[in-house]
């Protein structure tokens, strides 16, 4: 038994396949409010190749998650947007963003922490005045 099998109905695993790719949740976070071209998706995530781009369109576009417009013109216009389907992934990456910022945050204090003299913790430790039981 494979262990593609194994999670066969898995809803984790079907999430995952839309926001676990390194662009996946960029791509859809940046058509969230207004539909884009492909070039101006390409334009703002730096890095991306246009051959990956091009398959994660693909892909969601197969998925339900994205929608393909075509514009007759001269040039040819296309446009990206999210399906209303695709909308419903949008709650789940801010749900996202906000654990990275929070534990980012915390990451960051503790580094701070971590490179701070014990001589100076020991200071702020001994400003602090234990309160004492009043009889």
């Amino acid at each position: 038994m494979s262990s593609e099998a194994l999670y066969v109905g898995c809803p984790v695993q079907h999430a995952r396949q839309f926001l676990s790719g390194k662009w996946q949740i960029a791509i859809i976070w940046h058509l969230k409010t207004q539909p884009s071209r492909f070039v101006d998706l390409r334009n703002i995530l730096p890095g991306i190749s246009e051959k990956v781009l091009t398959q994660e369109l693909r892909f969601f576009e197969e998925s339900g998650i994205v929608q393909k417009e075509v514009f007759v013109c001269s040039p040819a216009k296309v446009e990206y947007r999210l399906t209303t389907q695709g909308l419903t992934l949008i709650p789940v990456i801010q749900h996202i963003i906000q654990w990275g910022y929070t534990n980012l945050q915390e990451e960051k204090a503790k580094r701070s922490m971590s490179s701070t003299p014990t001589s100076v913790i020991d200071e702020l430790e001994a400003m602090q005045v234990p309160e004492r039981n009043q009889e």
